[in-house]
């Protein structure tokens, strides 16, 4: 094909492309998904505990959109001398509706203090918090 006729054609299938009105192409970008997040309960293995000992935690998540999103569950822990401890961090996919149950094993440093020890699961989207749940384990 030389370049005059390669250049014709270009030139028609530009300006058809310009005679669309603009409204035919939409006005507006399709809304992404919005997010939305239920944790609906934190539980553990056994609620006393000794340190030098694990104990399983276990959260139950719910992507409440209908859309599939990806978010970033975390498990912590802050010990009643108010020590944080991310015990794990996972970058989780949710389908839309969809329930998971996460769970980790969590082992209490030997000098952990005694007294009540707030376990968390925290859900984000980016940088962005949209749900937890917390309970309480007691170190002996």
């Amino acid at each position: 094909m030389s370049n005059t006729v390669f250049r014709s054609r270009l030139t028609l299938v530009c300006l058809a492309l310009m005679s669309i009105p603009v409204s035919a192409f939409g006005d507006k970008p399709a809304p992404a998904p919005s997010s939305c997040v239920v944790v609906g309960y934190v539980m553990l293995s056994t609620y006393t505990a000794s340190p030098g000992t694990s104990v399983g935690v276990f959260g139950k998540v719910t992507n409440c959109a209908s859309g599939k999103k990806r978010f970033t569950v975390v498990i912590s822990s802050t010990s009643g001398c108010g020590v944080e401890t991310i015990i794990s961090s996972s970058r989780i996919a949710f389908a839309g509706g969809q329930t998971l149950l996460v769970s980790s094993p969590c082992v209490i440093a030997p000098d952990t203090c005694a007294g009540p020890m707030q376990v968390n699961v925290s859900v984000y989207d980016g940088s962005t918090l949209l749900g937890g749940g917390s309970t309480i384990l007691t170190i002996q």
